[in-house]
């Protein structure tokens, strides 16, 4: 029956590729433009990355541009050109469709070898000798309707915190180890230009195992809030890739 093997060959390939990456490299949480770029970065090195998306769609804040209208803005276009994204100059800027953004950003993560499972949500981190050694996932139709189902666990060397705005790992982590991050989570108001300078600067390991980019970076360390520019978190993303490139030698 052909809805028969319909049904199995999806089941079979998604098993398929979902045991295989129990164990990884990287684990990155949120598949915003930080994630995304990060998940570039490392694969087209060989590393093996895994990215989980709690929504159904990836992309993050790429796809409303701002208040819904759909183009983005960038301050240098180097990564977006060799990804493939188009830009138009506008003054000292560049302006990019967001649709092409993000789709295109996810094509090339992937067809670098990124795995992403969506509506996967992180609800915990697995820490073993003070470290974090990887994640606790479940379903997030299963969290949304409050089922109580137990989740299953992934391994990895490394966890990127890329949730945007809510820092979601860091905040769990905030909850469970004494002392770790003793102030408040939250963004200050807008300013671009620090907004898009600090999410750079500050990009890195914020405990053993776990970095931090993007707009999580805003959080944690209580930066401006930045709006619909995105070359920031692009570099950001880039930047934890090759630190943790560094690591993994």
């Amino acid at each position: 029956m052909k809805e028969i093997q319909v049904s199995r060959a999806i089941i079979e390939r998604y098993m398929e590729h979902l045991l295989d990456s129990l164990e990884g490299d990287v684990a990155i949480v949120g598949s915003g433009p930080a994630g995304l770029t990060a998940a570039y970065y490392l694969s087209k090195r060989g590393v093996k990355t895994v990215v989980f998306e709690k929504r159904l769609s990836i992309g993050g804040g790429i796809w409303g541009g701002a208040a819904g209208y759909n183009r983005v803005v960038v301050e240098d276009r180097e990564i977006l050109d060799e990804v493939g994204v188009e830009c138009e100059p506008y003054e000292d800027l560049f302006v990019a469709d967001s649709i092409q953004f993000a789709t295109g950003l996810a094509y090339q993560a992937t067809r670098a070898g990124a795995r992403v499972f969506n509506l996967v949500e992180a609800e915990d981190v697995v820490l073993i000798d003070g470290r974090i050694q990887g994640l606790v996932l479940n379903s997030t139709g299963l969290n949304m309707g409050h089922i109580p189902a137990d989740p299953y666990m992934i391994s990895s060397k490394f966890v990127i915190d890329t949730t945007g705005h809510e820092a979601c790992i860091a905040r769990m982590l905030h909850k469970k180890v004494p002392g770790f991050h003793p102030g408040e989570f939250g963004e200050g108001a807008m300013d671009v230009v620090a907004a898009e300078e600090g999410v750079v600067a500050k990009t890195g390991e914020v405990y053993s195992g776990l970095f931090l980019a993007g707009m999580s970076v805003c959080t944690f360390h209580n930066l401006p809030r930045m709006g619909p520019i995105f070359g920031g978190m692009l570099k950001s993303g880039k930047k934890a890739a090759e630190m943790i490139l560094d690591k993994l030698g």
